[in-house]
């Protein structure tokens, strides 16, 4: 550990406050870090290079000061952390007064030192998670095995099967502009991420109003009950006046398996967003086909509406309402009748209306195929 000017000084301006006496902290190459005496930062203490090469403590009394560089009468004792000298921390002032709490100070300095190492190992964890996950949702990043031994020091385990939730949190970065403000709300949201889901593998905050996190199939290995604890997830940010979409991702295992996992969950967001229903929370196995005619392009959806709606009078919200259920009961009469508590006779007569309308008959099945890729096209923006 090497002790800086920014982990010291704050030790000793609260030092300073408590006893009346100045009080210096140098490093391991006996140089002023902090002092309660601005001008002697960045000094040589050669009374710290004696206590450090003595491995004791170095008293310095009135005869003995004016000799020594950077000194001045006092005690100056050895930091210890972990058994390894790593500074100094003296006290000018009388020692025969002063000798009796050095030792004190001496404890207090080293905890608060381990205080700040343990804050600053935590910081450093937090940021190269942080870079990990940004490396590892970044499809143009190619370094997998740079990615696999990072995973090691993060103690994640990529030969877990996990499921990628992606978590699109709506207006995250245009509530406002204050990056505090902002900085706030993604703690708020990771702490409760932590709280109420410490299962959660590497939750992070990727930027652009998305926070993602990987869940062990271990637990949850149903798609119905990846989807529970999704809805769960979006209750409690609803509870917390946060509105989101969230998208889960197929199981896998590993940096690219991971990678995958995460760009479908984005895209079964991007699913939810477009078809405009008020559901929030989708498991990308729910979309069948439809996740295929996503990657199709606009243009050449419209094109392919076109082909099959130009010229031709649109349906009756009745009528677009009776195909949309007869198609999602396998074009089922019976099932179909009975849901929308209408006559079998009333079911066909609006079947025929369509064929006529649309020249495509819903009980073939060619049509009926050409008939629900419509219906699917009109549904994505």
């Amino acid at each position: 550990m090497i002790i800086t000017t920014n982990m010291a000084q704050p030790i000793v301006d609260q030092m300073i406050k408590v006893i009346d006496y100045n009080v210096n902290i140098m490093n391991h190459e006996g140089v002023i870090v902090a002092s309660g005496d601005e001008g002697r930062i960045h000094q040589i203490h050669q009374g710290a290079l004696e206590a450090i090469e003595l491995k004791r403590e170095r008293i310095i009394h009135r005869t003995d000061f004016k000799n020594m560089v950077g000194t001045n009468v006092g005690v100056n004792v050895p930091i210890e952390m972990k058994d390894k000298i790593v500074g100094v921390v003296g006290i000018t002032g009388d020692p025969t007064k002063i000798y009796k709490f050095i030792h004190i100070i001496k404890i207090t300095v080293e905890t608060l030192l381990e205080q700040q190492l343990l804050i600053e190992q935590l910081r450093y964890k937090h940021t190269a998670l942080e870079e990990w996950v940004q490396n590892l949702v970044d499809v143009n990043y190619n370094d997998i095995p740079l990615l696999e031994s990072k995973a090691k020091y993060l103690n994640i385990n990529i030969n877990i099967e996990c499921s990628v939730f992606a978590f699109e949190i709506l207006d995250f970065n245009q509530r406002t502009y204050d990056y505090e403000t902002l900085h706030k709300n993604e703690v708020r949201i990771m702490q409760l991420f932590k709280l109420y889901y410490p299962q959660c593998l590497f939750p992070t905050y990727i930027g652009k109003g998305i926070f993602i996190a990987g869940l062990s199939n271990k637990t949850y290995r149903e798609v119905h009950q990846l989807n529970e604890l999704g809805q769960d997830i979006h209750d409690r940010l609803s509870f917390e006046g946060i509105t989101s979409y969230i998208g889960i991702g197929n199981p896998n295992q590993g940096i690219l398996g991971y990678r995958t996992s995460y760009l479908e969950a984005l895209q079964s967001i991007d699913i939810l967003k477009q078809i405009s229903s008020e559901k929030h929370v989708a498991h990308i196995s729910e979309w069948g086909v439809l996740q295929l005619l996503t990657q199709v392009p606009p243009k050449i959806r419209q094109s392919f509406l076109t082909q099959f709606t130009n010229n031709k009078q649109s349906l009756h919200p009745e009528l677009d309402e009776t195909l949309t259920i007869f198609l999602k009961n396998d074009l089922s009469i019976k099932e179909t009748s009975c849901e929308m508590h209408i006559h079998r006779n009333t079911l066909i007569y609006r079947l025929e209306k369509i064929k006529e309308l649309l020249d495509l008959d819903p009980r073939k099945f060619k049509d009926a195929v050409k008939l629900q890729l419509l219906n699917w096209c009109k549904m994505l923006k």
